[in-house]
């Protein structure tokens, strides 16, 4: 008699016990696009867009009408820069439950608008379907393991070692694995930073970093924690598209703002004196980037900008009288080469190679006569920052009256001939505005016939505008974007420090 007892109590308490909220399961159609070019790639880019931005803990995206309760449909309308996209929800019967559309000023704003969208639409949803009433309607079965068999018992044994793998900030061969490494983390960083770099080690150990936005430069103390010290704002139809410090001979720092104005370079020259930002030249007609060619010593190089070409001439070294710029020493480009994608390293057998992202985003390394020597199979780089210029002889053919210029990441290279290169994974979006997802910096080694990767990061789970190698403190420094800018508010950033072991 105690056995049916038990076993109707147990029932009777696990009938008691709440059922799981279900989440509503959703399928967005194809979001029908007018007055756009590459309508087709489109149509599927926003689906996947506004599906992804609504899958979340109360709402699950999936993949067809016949498995969701909710069917979104939507359309997106533009008319020049302006841009409108409208979603309407129905249920399976056809019944309109919400509407909700967004509008945008300019093709960049577009991300952000459908992040507001899908907001929108699962707010009325939320509301409609509160998550307190929903329950599970059954709890998945259990997966049913198979017994190895002889002839796959070395599989099963593999298994075990790769969840055992170290899980450092770093991936590495087996050969090359050591010990985890350390690594450091900033708070949310008020507004969403393009680029990055690194100043002077001051006297308490703190370090000097530098971040800008389009229009904004912020100077942090980093010790244990960031610090904003110092921040400056440009004027509206100036665009920063490169930050690069070098210390001068006297130990002052130099702080070069390569900005976009009036389609043409206008850059700016910052130092710090006291706890502030002062501007000490400015109007200077060239890119601008410091590193270290083939490892050697940091320089400042500068380029400049063609009528017709984005990136003009040699690259060459920089000394600079107040507002006066005098060029040295220029180093030819290879087939692809600019002030922004292109290094030098040395081999092991003191050979000194060129290596360069092409625009495809391919790493191409060329021999001192130009010749290509090895190119990738796959894709380095990535960055959302880019600059326009007007292009009316070819308006006609892309439909858009600016040329977009994308910057590189850097290419850094190391005192051993390492050369780091970051990379970002994500998808295009508008034909030319991108989004990137996650990133990572990869460290590759010339082994005599191609680069070959060392080891790099574990992926971020957010895009990596710039990264910066500190070689004399042995830190990888990665800059992420926690929340991208919209209409009314700067985004976030976060900077998290990696020491390389």
């Amino acid at each position: 008699m105690k056995k049916p007892l038990i076993l109707i109590t147990l029932l009777m308490l696990l009938t008691a016990l709440p059922a799981a909220a279900a989440p509503l399961r959703l399928f967005v159609t194809e979001i029908n696009a007018v007055g756009v070019q590459n309508r087709d790639e489109m149509k599927q880019t926003l689906q996947t867009l506004l599906a992804s931005r609504l899958n979340g803990d109360t709402i699950a995206s999936v993949g067809s009408a016949a498995e969701a309760d909710i069917i979104v449909s939507g359309s997106y309308i533009s008319i020049g820069k302006v841009f409108s996209v409208d979603a309407l929800a129905k249920n399976s019967a056809g019944k309109t439950l919400a509407r909700s559309f967004v509008q945008g000023d300019k093709p960049d704003e577009l991300i952000p608008a459908i992040g507001k969208l899908a907001e929108k639409l699962a707010a009325e949803l939320n509301a409609l379907y509160p998550v307190a009433s929903r329950t599970a309607a059954a709890q998945p079965a259990p997966l049913l393991t198979a017994q190895p068999s002889a002839a796959s018992s070395d599989i099963i044994k593999s298994a075990p070692a790769i969840q055992q793998a170290p899980k450092g900030e770093f991936i590495k061969p087996a050969e090359a694995e050591r010990t985890a490494t350390g690594s450091w983390l900033s708070k949310r960083l008020e507004g969403a930073a393009n680029l990055l770099a690194v100043g002077k080690t001051l006297s308490g150990g703190d370090r000097e970093i530098f971040l800008a936005e389009e229009r904004r430069l912020s100077y942090y103390r980093q010790g244990s924690e960031m610090k904003l010290v110092s921040e400056t704002k440009l004027n509206n139809d100036e665009k920063i598209v490169s930050l690069d410090t070098i210390e001068g001979s006297d130990g002052s720092l130099d702080i070069y703002v390569t900005m976009i104005r009036a389609d043409e370079p206008s850059s700016q020259v910052w130092q710090i004196k006291g706890d502030k930002l002062v501007k000490v030249a400015e109007k200077l007609p060239w890119f601008f980037r410091s590193f270290s060619l083939a490892g050697g010593a940091k320089k400042l190089y500068a380029q400049a900008m063609g009528r017709d070409a984005d990136f003009y001439g040699d690259v060459s070294e920089v000394t600079r009288s107040g507002s006066s710029v005098k060029l040295s020493n220029p180093v030819s480009m290879p087939r692809y080469g600019n002030i922004y994608s292109y290094n030098q390293f040395r081999a092991k057998d003191g050979t000194v190679y060129s290596v360069v992202i092409n625009p495809d985003g391919y790493l191409l390394v060329y021999d001192k006569g130009q010749k290509e020597l090895w190119r990738s199979n796959d894709k380095f780089g990535g960055s959302e920052l880019y600059f326009q210029k007007e292009d009316p002889d070819n308006v006609r053919v892309t439909g858009d009256k600016y040329r977009w210029i994308y910057m590189n990441h850097r290419i850094q290279v190391t005192t051993a001939g390492d050369v780091l290169v970051g990379k970002n994974d994500g998808f295009w979006v508008l034909g030319n505005a991108r989004s990137y997802k996650k990133g990572a910096v990869f460290c590759m080694a010339w082994n005599g016939s191609s680069l070959e990767e060392k080891w790099r990061t574990r992926d971020t789970q957010n895009y990596l505008p710039d990264y910066t190698y500190d070689e004399a403190r042995n830190e990888l420094l990665l800059l992420q974007t926690v929340q991208r800018p919209g209409v009314l508010a700067r985004g976030a950033s976060s900077l998290s420090i990696k020491r390389v072991e």
